[in-house]
């Protein structure tokens, strides 16, 4: 009878240590998704417009135009993309840390990553928040933070719609965000067994602040993404909600 209890014993911790290390592995697979993500983004979209940026300029010297009005208007043109790479620039930096999340609280972050997306994919999100009555963890506001980024990606890239909700409210000591769209949907519940590098970047998320997520959709029923989690945790420095 010992034999057998201890045999269970060593084969449910080899279970739990299998799962633990396929988890492990899918995670380390969606940071080097997401490092190729940036890195396309760098060299497709940054690189390939200051290359752009570099000839118009060399042209401006070599065949300057022949009245000032027209150097005026082309070197506008010049610093307007100038411009776009700048605010490419920071929106690829605030997708590796965002320093208002740092400084100023998840609800700021929220509302200024929002704002920089809608304008670069040329969408539109309605972003709305209850007030936060009390500090939130980093840790927390990293995770929800991180949900957010992952959802709005998916989104714009899925959806086949052009705009996206996004709720943050407070209730019972715990913060809920909402992520939703009326686009084409899919089917939640063979994604998730399938276990998608995105959906389990989410969960283990979740699961690391003793929170939980739901995802709801349906083929060309729109798709909801619910999140609820702890207002704080016991690890984690603290900072304002914003």
């Amino acid at each position: 009878m010992g034999f057998s209890k201890i045999a269970r014993d060593i084969t449910e911790r080899k279970l739990a240590e299998d799962a633990l290390a396929d988890v492990s592995r899918r995670l380390v697979e969606t940071q080097e998704v997401e490092r190729r993500h940036i890195a396309r983004d760098l060299h497709d979209d940054i690189n390939q417009r200051l290359a752009m940026l570099a000839v118009e300029i060399e042209d401006l010297k070599v065949n300057p135009p022949n009245s000032t009005a027209e150097l005026s208007r082309q070197l506008s043109e010049v610093w307007k993309g100038i411009t776009e790479v700048s605010t490419g620039v920071q929106l690829i930096s605030h997708e590796l840390h965002s320093r208002q999340l740092e400084h100023f609280g998840v609800v700021a972050a929220m509302r200024n990553f929002c704002g920089e997306f809608a304008a670069r994919q040329r969408v539109e999100i309605d972003f709305k928040n209850d007030d936060i009555p009390q500090l939130v963890s980093y840790e927390v506001s990293l995770c929800l933070f991180r949900i957010l980024q992952e959802a709005l990606h998916n989104a714009a890239k899925h959806s086949k719609v052009r705009r996206f909700e996004v709720r943050l409210s407070c209730a019972s000591n715990q913060l809920h965000l909402a992520v939703s769209d009326r686009g084409a949907g899919f089917d939640a519940e063979s994604a998730m067994k399938k276990g998608g590098l995105g959906l389990i970047s989410m969960r283990e998320r979740v699961r690391l602040v003793s929170g939980t997520i739901v995802i709801e959709s349906k083929p060309m029923g729109g798709t909801a993404i619910h999140v609820r989690v702890p207002f704080g945790s016991e690890h984690g420095s603290q900072r304002a909600a914003g």
